[in-house]
């Protein structure tokens, strides 16, 4: 690797300096925005040419001048950038590394770590694939999706978090960029779903300010339950509980950010061979299996697991599992409820009842205590200490009909759990009819 720490003089003759966070050349010459502290920007340029890396505040290629993106301070700030890369690394090795880091700061199985990891690999190759590959985080409780996306923030491209965003914040940040746009709690407009929608698709532009732009990156969602509107399909999603502080933070993108910019630079070419638009299927499925192997491309193994991941999940949305939690929790609630004699219902039972379900549909998720007590909350039922026995509710009317109303908001049967002398079910079941 060569440092010039010299701004070089543009040799073309053209009297301006390009502007640019990134870019990818017809002959597979990559430009990569990186951190250079050194600098008063605090960034430069790196050059990939195929077989050498030159970093420099300035590079020039065919005859033009490229420097780094201007960037606001506190955007610099919030973007998380390499240092530098480093002189090898395997694809396979940096994967199930990668998979046993977010296994040590959450609690998710491993099928899902490796999709997260499939997500970041993504992210270094979004301007390479023709269809964006996004994810879906969604939990109940608000700090659990927060914490993974702060893991992401660690490894993923031109990674910015960001929080309760509009169509309209969104609309600030240059269009040069090519973030990984990682959303807590994002707004729920109509205007912003139609943005996100646009984001990451090759050829399509966006007006700004009167000026056209291309909008390049992935972006990830953090939400309080599964995304019904799939305008952002292609799609991962994972339910999630994890944790990881600053300090952490900071450590693990120090380590890895170069590892992954060395597998975009070695990946970005054929990336864009094997997953041009023309050879991709249609169908978000067939795109979302498109871009995963030209990710993995040098991988089968790795590639034939993710595929297989995307084949299970399209699976389990042919038979009764629901991607909703809330459906699966007004199930095991109308259950429990009609148990003769039963006066309460705890937490934790209800928990074991919905993983029970779950793994009998062929799922993998397991669901705390804790989870749970929040997904009571969120649908209007707040559990109380019951005795020296830990967390639940109460069984009484007014629980039992909102139970039912519960029930029949996502269209269950009341023959699937009968009770002979439930007015509740009574009153269902003539409205039913």
């Amino acid at each position: 690797m060569r440092r010039n720490p010299r701004a070089t003089r543009n040799s073309g003759g053209a009297n301006s300096v390009i502007p640019t966070a990134g870019k990818v050349f017809d002959d597979g010459t990559l430009i990569e925005l990186i951190e250079d502290l050194s600098q008063p920007s605090g960034l430069a340029l790196l050059k990939w040419d195929g077989r050498r890396i030159v970093i420099s505040p300035q590079i020039v290629y065919r005859g033009r001048t490229y420097a780094p993106l201007p960037l606001n301070p506190t955007l610099r700030r919030a973007l998380r950038l390499p240092s530098g890369c480093c002189d090898h690394v395997s694809t396979a090795e940096l994967f199930r590394e990668l998979v046993v880091v977010i296994g040590k700061f959450s609690d998710l199985a491993e099928p899902l770590c490796c999709q997260l990891v499939a997500f970041v690999f993504a992210s270094w190759l979004a301007d390479c694939l023709p269809a964006p590959i996004n994810l879906s985080l969604w939990s109940p409780v608000a700090a659990d999706g927060a914490r993974v996306l702060r893991l992401l923030d660690c490894f993923c491209r031109q990674a910015i978090s960001l929080s309760g965003t509009s169509a309209r914040d969104l609309s600030l940040l240059p269009t040069e960029l090519q973030s990984t746009l990682l959303m807590f709690r994002p707004s729920s407009g109509r205007r912003l779903r139609e943005l996100l929608a646009t984001f990451g698709w090759q050829g399509f532009h966006s007006v700004r300010s009167g000026q056209l732009g291309e909008i390049v990156g992935s972006v990830a969602l953090s939400t309080d339950a599964p995304l019904k509107d799939r305008g952002l399909d292609p799609i991962i999603e994972v339910p999630v509980t994890p944790i990881v502080d600053k300090r952490t933070q900071d450590e693990l993108a120090r380590r890895y950010l170069p590892k992954l910019l060395r597998y975009r630079l070695l990946h970005c070419e054929a990336a864009k061979t094997a997953a041009h638009p023309e050879t991709a299927s249609p169908g978000f499925a067939s795109q979302l299996i498109s871009g995963i192997r030209a990710c993995f491309i040098d991988e089968s193994e790795i590639s034939d697991q993710q595929v297989s991941l995307v084949f299970e999940a399209q699976r389990h949305e042919d038979v009764p599992c629901p991607t909703d939690p809330r459906m699966l929790l007004a199930e095991v609630l109308l259950a429990l409820c009609h148990d003769p004699g039963r006066t309460e219902l705890h937490v934790a039972e209800i928990a074991a009842d919905m993983n029970a379900a779950i793994f009998s549909r062929g799922g993998v998720l397991k669901l705390s205590a804790r989870w749970v007590g929040s997904l009571l909350k969120s649908i209007g039922l707040a559990t109380h200490r019951i005795g020296r026995t830990g967390r639940g509710l109460t069984l009484d009317p007014a629980t039992r009909r909102t139970i039912h109303r519960l029930a029949g908001l996502y269209n269950i049967p009341t023959d699937r759990c009968t009770f002979p002398g439930c007015a509740e079910c009574k009153h269902a079941q003539r409205s039913e009819t």
